[in-house]
C-alpha cells in the first residue's frame, strides 16, 4: 500500500465518523419503542452503567490510595487488547473483560486528568459519581417505558437536579471553583449526549443486532463525531426554515 492509498484511506475513515446515516427526523422521532429494539437499549444502558459503577469505584479506591494510578493505564490498555481478542460469541468472558477494563480506568482516569489539566481527584470523582447516577435514572426509565417521550424527559429531570445543585453550592459553600461549576456543565453535555447517542443506537439496531459491550465503551469514543453531527443536522434544519 502507497501513501496515496493510505492517504486515501485516513481521509474515508475520518468522513465515516463525522457522517452518521441517521438524520433530523430520526432524532425528532418520538414513536413507541418496538419489543425488540427496547430490549437492546436497556442492555446497552445496562452495560454502561455497570460500567460507570466500575469505573467510579475503581476512582474511589484510587482517591483513598488503595489503588495505583499510573500502572492501571497498563491494565487498562491490556484489558482493551484481551477483549478485543476475544470473540464475539464469547459473551460471558467479555463482560467479565469489559468490566475489569472499565475498574481500571477508572483507578487511572484521575492520575490522567491531574497529570494533563491539573484536575483534583476529588472533582473527577464528583464527575463520574453524577454520570453514573444519570445513567442509572435512564435504566430505570428504559426499563419501566419504551415511550421515548417519557424516557427522554427522565433526564431532562435529572439535568434540572443538577442545575439546582450548583446553585446550592453558590448558596451553602464558599470554597465553590470554577472547576466544580464545569464539571457540572459537563455533567449536562453529557445527559444530553447520551439522548442523541440513544438515537443512534436505536437506528442501528433496526438493521441487525448491535454488540452492547462495544457500545458501552464507545460511548466517549463517538462523542466528538456524533455531537458535531448533531450540530450540523440543527444549523441545516434552521437553514431550511428561514429559506
Amino acid at each position: 500500500m502507497n501513501f496515496s492509498e493510505m492517504k486515501d484511506e485516513a481521509i474515508n475513515g475520518v468522513k465515516w465518523y463525522f457522517n452518521r446515516n441517521w438524520n433530523r427526523d430520526d432524532v425528532m422521532n418520538m414513536d413507541e419503542i418496538s419489543d425488540e429494539l427496547h430490549s437492546t437499549l436497556k442492555m446497552v444502558y445496562l452495560s454502561l452503567f455497570c460500567a460507570m459503577v466500575s469505573i467510579t469505584c475503581g476512582s474511589t479506591l484510587h482517591w483513598i490510595l488503595i489503588a495505583a494510578g499510573k500502572y492501571s493505564v497498563l491494565y487498562y490498555v491490556a484489558n482493551l487488547i484481551l477483549l478485543y481478542l476475544t470473540p464475539p460469541e464469547r459473551v460471558n468472558m467479555r463482560i467479565v473483560t469489559s468490566m475489569l477494563a472499565a475498574y481500571s480506568f477508572g483507578s487511572s482516569v484521575g492520575f490522567i486528568f491531574n497529570y494533563i489539566f491539573k484536575i483534583e481527584q476529588r472533582f473527577v470523582l464528583r464527575l463520574l459519581v453524577g454520570i453514573t447516577i444519570g445513567i442509572g435514572y435512564l435504566l430505570y426509565q428504559t426499563i419501566k417505558t419504551k415511550d421515548r417521550r417519557e424516557i427522554y424527559t427522565g433526564c431532562l429531570k435529572y439535568c434540572v437536579v443538577i442545575v439546582v445543585s450548583i446553585i446550592a453550592f453558590f448558596l451553602f459553600e464558599t470554597d465553590i471553583t470554577f472547576q466544580m461549576i464545569a464539571i457540572h456543565t459537563v455533567l449536562i453535555l453529557f445527559m444530553g449526549y447520551l439522548v442523541i447517542y440513544s438515537h443512534e443506537i436505536l437506528y442501528d439496531a433496526n438493521f441487525g443486532d448491535i454488540d452492547f459491550v462495544i457500545c458501552t465503551f464507545t460511548v466517549f469514543y463517538h462523542f466528538p463525531g456524533i455531537m458535531i453531527h448533531a450540530t450540523r443536522l440543527y444549523l441545516q434544519g434552521e437553514q431550511q426554515e428561514q429559506n
